[in-house]
This record gives C-alpha cells, sequence and structure tokens, in this order.
C-alpha cells in the first residue's frame, strides 16, 4: 500500500503543470550553454582527437577549461546531462498522455487541444535531440573563399560557392544542405602563393607529394592548422609558412633546400609581399577570410518546433487557469487529472 502511495505522488509530481515550465526552462538554459560554450566536436571516447581539440580551448578558456570539461558542459551533446533530461522528459510526456487518454472524456476540448499540444512538443523535443546525438557532427575551421565551392574533405562534402563573405559576420551562414549550417567563428588567414623564376615564368608548385603541381595556390592558416608546407619540386625548396594565433600577426616564411634541409631565407610578412632564394621568387597575396564552424544537426527543426509548441501549451494551460469563474462549464479550467504542483 506504501509503495502504492508513493507510485501515486510521483505520478502526480510528473504530471503536473509546473513540470512543463521547469523542462522549458531547462531546455532553454542547455540552448543558451550550447550557443555561448564551445562544444567538442567528437566524443569523448575518442580521446587523442578530443584532448587536442581541448588543448586549444585552454588559451581561451582559461583556468575554466578543466573545470567546464570535468562537469560535462563542453559535450553536452553526448553528456550524461542530457541524458537525464531527455529521460525526464519522456517520463513527462508519458503520464501526460496516459492522463490524457484515461481523463479524454471528462476533459474540456481546449484541454484536451493544451495536452497534446504539451505530448507532441516533448515528442518532438526528444525526436530532435535523439537525431542530433546519433547522426550529428561538427567540424571546425571550414574556411569560405570567394567563388570557390566550399569542401569539407573530412566528411566528403563539397558545397556550391558563395559570394563575398563578411569575416565579420554574425548570423550563421544556411546552406542548402538539410539540417547542416556555418557558425562564424572570426576570421582565419588566406593565402594566395605564387613561384617565379628570373624571366618571370610561374613555376608549379606541389602541395603535397599525392597531388599535382598547381601555378597558383591557395592556403588557409587556420588555428586547428597554423602551418603550411609546400615544394618546390623544380629547384629543390621546401617552403614552410606559419602564423601566431592572432590573424592580424605577421607570418614567418621560411625556404629549405629538401636535399639537405639548409634554410636558404627567411621572413615575416604583415600583408602582401615576396620571398626571394637564389633564382625564385615566392609572391603571396594575404586575404582574411571568414572562418566557421559547420554544424549538422538534422534534429534542429524538429527540437525547434517542439520548443514552441511547449512554449504554447505552457501559455495556453496558464490563460485557462487564469479565467473568471463566470465562464462557461464546459470550458472550466480546473483540470480533474493534473496539477499545478
Amino acid at each position: 500500500m506504501r509503495a502504492r502511495q508513493i507510485l501515486n505522488q510521483v505520478w502526480q509530481w510528473l504530471g503536473a503543470d509546473r513540470r512543463l515550465v521547469e523542462a522549458l526552462i531547462v531546455l532553454l538554459i542547455i540552448q543558451a550553454i550550447v550557443l555561448f560554450l564551445p562544444q567538442a566536436p567528437v566524443a569523448i571516447s575518442t580521446s587523442p582527437v578530443y584532448a587536442r581539440w581541448l588543448a586549444g580551448l585552454r588559451p581561451t578558456l582559461k583556468t575554466w577549461t578543466t573545470p567546464l570539461a570535468m562537469a560535462g558542459l563542453l559535450t553536452l551533446r553526448t553528456s550524461l546531462w542530457m541524458r537525464i533530461l531527455l529521460a525526464w522528459l519522456a517520463l513527462i510526456v508519458a503520464v501526460r498522455c496516459a492522463d490524457l487518454f484515461e481523463h479524454w472524456k471528462e476533459s474540456t476540448p481546449s484541454q484536451r487541444r493544451l495536452q497534446v499540444l504539451a505530448c507532441v512538443a516533448g515528442v518532438l523535443i526528444i525526436a530532435g535531440w535523439g537525431a542530433q546525438t546519433v547522426w550529428g557532427w561538427k567540424q571546425s575551421d571550414v574556411i569560405v573563399w570567394p567563388a570557390t565551392p566550399i569542401t569539407i574533405p573530412q566528411r566528403g562534402l563539397t558545397l556550391p560557392a558563395r559570394g563575398e563573405v563578411s569575416p565579420n559576420r554574425l548570423i550563421p551562414l544556411l546552406t542548402e544542405r538539410y539540417g547542416l549550417y556555418f557558425v562564424p567563428k572570426g576570421s582565419s588567414v588566406g593565402l594566395v602563393v605564387r613561384a617565379l623564376d628570373e624571366q618571370g615564368q610561374v613555376l608549379p608548385l606541389s602541395p603535397s607529394s599525392r597531388e599535382e603541381p598547381q601555378e597558383e595556390l591557395r592556403l588557409a592558416l587556420t588555428v586547428e592548422a597554423p602551418e603550411a608546407y609546400f615544394a618546390l619540386s623544380q629547384v629543390g625548396y621546401v617552403f614552410r609558412i606559419s602564423r601566431l594565433r592572432e590573424t592580424a600577426a605577421p607570418l614567418q616564411v621560411q625556404v629549405y633546400r629538401s636535399a639537405d634541409g639548409k634554410l636558404l631565407a627567411e621572413t615575416a610578412m604583415q600583408d602582401d609581399g615576396a620571398l626571394f632564394a637564389d633564382n625564385v621568387r615566392l609572391e603571396l597575396q594575404r586575404n582574411a577570410l571568414p572562418s566557421f564552424e559547420a554544424v549538422y544537426n538534422p534534429g534542429a527543426p524538429l527540437e525547434a518546433v517542439g520548443l514552441l509548441a511547449l512554449l504554447v501549451a505552457i501559455l495556453g494551460v496558464y490563460h485557462l487557469h487564469r479565467r473568471p469563474s463566470g465562464q462557461p462549464a464546459n470550458e472550466a479550467p480546473d483540470d480533474a487529472h493534473t496539477s499545478t504542483d
């Protein structure tokens, strides 16, 4: 008998209208945390990648990095906190659905609609977070060159070219692919590089041993990849370009002889410039390019609709309870099967 009373109390607590308000508040807090705190692009189980990503945050978050990581606030998508919240929301939805069927006949049409709306909202939110957890991913340092297709080689994606995109953009960049959008992350250094001989003839540069030489290279120096190497095989030179963390900092350009690794020339470039090594002139054109974090979240539309529906359901319940006592009997605000606890 005692166990049954406890179960009834728990049931009534979960079915109370106040639980909807609490769930909405917690979900909005979670959304704010995800918006303002960087989230790991991989699960913690992939420890080397996660460790490198976390190390890159330390200059920004400083002493807060470890506490936030230990609390799971940098991995909310797969954290225990999110699983507990979704389980709690699922219980609330299950109780409200059961109450809806049990008290369908004695409920008013308004109460039925609001109960159905609250249940649908919970299902949409759970489905949205589930889709994000199972299929969602993030990719940092996606660079957008003007009039050039956007490539994400780690995901095997190539998107249509964009026009001019400001490096100071604050609004997410939507794409043609469902569920994929770009979150602005400031700017990165973009370089257009050419090598010329004494007669001004273009010398082909090799970005890697697996790629064909090109007359002009486009390089992006990001926080995750602050260095770039390429070779001039025709004369046996290897070039190294590196940047500091600050986008406006000078670039360090070095030329090595590939045969023995000897440093032939070195300079620091603040803007466009050239580096001379024997009979070769290396020209660099520097650009500030917008840097984005690619986020694929197929559940985002479901979650957004679910949060909006939950807000409407809460406002509707509040409106019913605020109705004056002289209202029609068939629209009575008293909910026989839910409490406001």
